[in-house]
């Protein structure tokens, strides 16, 4: 796990000029030419082309001081602000709006629910014992090997809420050996080691599914009425931070049992509902009852009745990579071992096994008046919230990944440019759109931003409606545009890209100095504000995947691109994500059309063509990770899944 660390590079700054012809080339099409011409004259004025301003040049030396300052204390000059920037001072409902979910493949023996719960606990188990000795083999791309920082928060972490800010919280490993497990609105904790002395003395799989059947047993038979805390996770954070205050104040055994929910290692949610249809198990992932969850830990393991099984991810102090590759972990090795079992054990050998182990405890939260109404004011904002959104999940089958590279280009590229045709057939304009790349090549690095609105986008999009334009024409256009965006997303992996360097130029402003000019145009506040948020992860061992939307008049769009088929789901406060996913669909038949019809019987390009496919060659340089083994998958040099930033907006 530590192979290679020493050695990764600091998160670097990018040269100021760079980034700012950078960013008007992404804010061209994004502004009328008179915006334009004050945007360009902002710049200038921050760049210092005009005497007597030049506000960039001092910001961009003081933040390479900061810079410096962070690498000699071994991290990344923006690690230290981000978690604040992007999450701790985000006051919307972490749950329909920072946290993510995946939704697992099915497994085909059709297990029961605490038969699969415990294998999948049990290979947890495992992989955060890989973790605690170091072993895990690091993440690749291609043969350097990424930052592993963040998998220190991947177990027995918890986000702490407040009034104003969050905070974030991890517990040692080796003294916090307990899971949390949630069953209608109940909360329970047991031990998975034997010894709490002796790592080595962890509970079996069946060990553990007996633990599981006892705590199903002991909440259904629970007809007693206690405080549903799981719902006090839910709200805006400002309320969830007054939420925990009321819920100590009520009893003084209310604070003991928190430290054992935000301590353990995960929380195992065992729903006793049945989701079938895909929105029914996409919701139940993204939000589900409500209750039944807590959406403060680092991730929730969720297992339902039907023996189906999602995970919900706590976002601020890791991106999606960790949870996916432990996601992954769990699904492969669950198809190779058998599943726990104790039904051909006999009464006596089941009774020595059972009485092994100690007796599940529950978390016997306690009331009071203030207390109830903080519940059922947060279930009312939870309702109305869950009413308020349209998610839409939509499986494309035409094609996938397979064919777009037969037309030789990036298939996350490609896909891009149909979600920028989507939406400009749909709502009749172009918006800043945000794609997430991994910057995980340098130290402590998250994200930067794949702007993928560009001139060539717009070009692309107005081609396609423009029946003037012939087919090789439109493909043409498709190709510049695909090429260009692969060219950004390129530039942001290597951390060149604009939005990571010019929020560090704001950060590094003292509160007392002038704004400067190009950071109040509103183009600016325009080209920051993500209404269509967008990510991608490749891995067949998802059938579900997404979040919510990152501003209210905007989508959050979650998609696989898979070998032979393309999945995404749509989000938002009711502004017709049906009817967009349509627009999608409609977009990538009319586009796989274009490209059969204008190569059918040509094995060459024309000239532009050419040119452009070998952009696609030369900038797309990491489409690999290798994630701890032998097997290579693609990744196409996007992050897995980190929703928009916040920019000028709240995510």
């Amino acid at each position: 796990m530590d192979k290679g660390q020493a050695e990764i590079p600091s998160l670097p700054i990018p040269p100021l000029d760079q980034t700012l012809d950078r960013y008007l080339q992404t804010v061209r099409p994004l502004a009328t030419d008179q915006e334009y011409e004050n945007t360009v004259a902002a710049v200038k004025a921050f760049r210092g082309d005009i005497a007597g301003q030049g506000h960039g040049k001092d910001l961009d030396r003081r933040l390479r001081e900061h810079a410096r300052a962070c690498e000699a204390r071994g991290t990344s000059w923006l690690a230290e602000w981000w978690d604040e920037w992007a999450y701790f001072t985000h006051r919307d409902s972490s749950t329909f709006y920072v946290n993510y979910y995946f939704g697992f493949q099915d497994d085909p023996r059709m297990p029961t629910q605490t038969a699969r719960a415990a294998l999948l606990v049990s290979l947890a188990l495992e992989f955060r014992q890989l973790i605690a000795t170091r072993t895990l083999s690091p993440d690749m791309a291609r043969n350097a090997p990424f930052c592993m920082n963040m998998y220190q928060f991947l177990f027995n972490y918890s986000r702490i809420p407040g009034l104003a800010e969050d905070a974030a919280v991890g517990f040692p490993t080796d003294t916090n050996n307990h899971i949390c497990v949630v069953r209608n609105g109940k909360f329970y904790i047991f031990e998975t080691l034997h010894l709490q002395s002796e790592p080595s003395s962890v509970l079996s799989s069946r060990e553990i599914m007996i633990q599981l059947e006892r705590i199903k047993k002991m909440a259904d038979d629970d007809h007693s009425i206690v405080p549903k805390i799981g719902i006090l996770s839910t709200g805006q954070r400002d309320q969830v931070g007054r939420d925990r205050v009321t819920l100590f104040e009520a009893h003084a055994s209310n604070r003991a049992h928190m430290a054992k929910i935000e301590s353990s290692m995960f929380v195992l949610c065992l729903d006793s509902t049945s989701p079938s249809t895909s929105q029914e198990f996409s919701r139940a992932c993204w939000h589900g009852d409500g209750a039944s969850r807590w959406f403060d830990k680092c991730f929730q393991l969720i297992v339902f009745a039907n023996g189906r099984a999602g995970m919900n991810g706590e976002h601020s102090k890791m991106d999606a990579t960790p949870t996916s590759r432990l996601c992954r972990f769990m699904i492969d090795e669950a198809q190779a071992r058998p599943l726990p079992d104790f039904r051909n054990l006999n009464a006596e050998d089941l009774y020595e096994c059972a009485s092994a182990l100690e007796k599940p405890e529950p978390l016997k939260f306690v009331s009071n008046a203030a207390l109830d109404r903080a519940v059922a004011d947060a279930h009312v904002c939870f309702r109305k919230t869950v009413e308020a959104h349209e998610m839409v999940p939509t499986e494309f089958k035409g094609y996938g990944k397979g064919l777009i590279k037969a037309f030789k280009m990036s298939p996350d590229a490609y896909v891009q440019m149909a979600l920028q045709l989507a939406y400009y057939r749909k709502h009749g304009e172009l918006v800043a759109t945000y794609e997430s790349a991994a910057t995980r090549k340098y130290r402590h690095g998250r994200t930067e931003t794949a702007r993928s609105c560009s001139i060539e986008s717009k070009a692309f999009c107005e081609a396609m409606d423009n029946p003037e334009m012939s087919l090789k024409a439109r493909a043409a256009a498709c190709r510049a545009a695909v090429a260009r965006h692969a060219q950004y997303t390129a530039w942001a992996v290597d951390g060149q890209a604009v939005d990571r360097h010019l929020l560090g130029l704001r950060l590094i402003r003292k509160t007392e100095e002038e704004v400067p000019p190009m950071f109040t145009d509103p183009v600016f506040t325009r080209s920051c504000r993500w209404r269509l948020s967008t990510s991608q992860i490749s891995d067949d061992c998802f059938i579900a995947y997404g979040w919510g939307e990152v501003v209210p008049d905007g989508y959050g769009c979650a998609y696989m691109v898979k070998e032979t088929e393309l999945y995404f789901c749509v989000t938002s406060l009711r502004l017709g994500s049906k009817e967009f996913g349509q627009h999608i669909v409609d977009a990538l038949e009319e586009m796989r059309f274009m490209f059969e019809e204008t190569t059918a019987g040509d094995d060459e390009f024309d000239v532009v063509a050419k040119l452009v496919w070998i952009v696609v060659v030369v900038v797309v340089v990491v489409d690999t990770v290798v994630a701890g083994s032998d097997n290579e998958r693609e990744w196409d040099a996007i992050e897995v899944f980190e929703p928009a930033e916040r920019g000028a907006s709240p995510k």
